[in-house]
């Protein structure tokens, strides 16, 4: 999906910018030699294509941490001072504790009510509506990572297909300049 149009159009022109350089001078090392601009032009081409991809994979490995850390479990340990709280307070902590359980996981836990019966937590539509939103956020962030891995690996195919490209084309047959009649010398 493109957010900005501005960004597309420069990812675009930098990319095409890139990927045709990489060529050209991949083509010219392989047919002409080792010269300044020739190795100028694949050197830059090449720093244009990793730093994209670098960013893209960047972008990736930053997502899945987010993604993992906020994925992990939930600790259930009852508070230190159990015992001595309120049936009310033990029924709430309890209450909330499941809640988040659910928020979090989406899985039902038990919570403990004021009579101290173990109690399986019913989500009401406010807890309903809440997940479906974590488990928005979790989908488009997943979504976006797997995207920011293809395009990192795209960046990499590309720069490939530039220098095998610009390899193949420097082995095809160089014609010899024209002669002072215009003829063409021996190849």
């Amino acid at each position: 999906m493109i957010e900005s149009w501005v960004d597309f159009v420069f990812n675009v022109i930098g990319g095409a910018t890139a990927f045709l350089c990489l060529f050209d001078g991949t083509r010219r090392l392989c047919a002409y030699g080792v010269n300044r601009k020739a190795v100028l032009m694949t050197v830059l081409a090449a720093g244009i294509c990793a730093l994209y991809g670098g960013f893209a994979f960047w972008k990736y490995s930053d997502l899945k941490a987010t993604l993992s850390m906020n994925q992990r479990k939930a600790a259930a340990a009852q508070p230190a001072n159990w015992s001595r709280l309120s049936s009310e307070k033990k029924e709430a902590l309890s209450l909330a504790r499941a809640r988040r359980a659910f928020m979090e996981s989406g899985t039902l836990g038990s919570y403990v009510d004021r009579g101290g019966e173990t109690r399986t937590f019913a989500p009401t539509q406010d807890d309903v509506t809440r997940r479906e939103r974590v488990v928005t956020y979790y989908s488009r962030a997943e979504y976006s990572a797997r995207s920011s891995l293809a395009e990192a690996l795209l960046w990499l195919i590309i720069a490939l297909v530039a220098v095998l490209f610009g390899i193949l084309m420097s082995l095809e047959k160089v014609r010899a300049p024209a002669g002072p009649t215009g003829e063409l010398g021996d190849a």
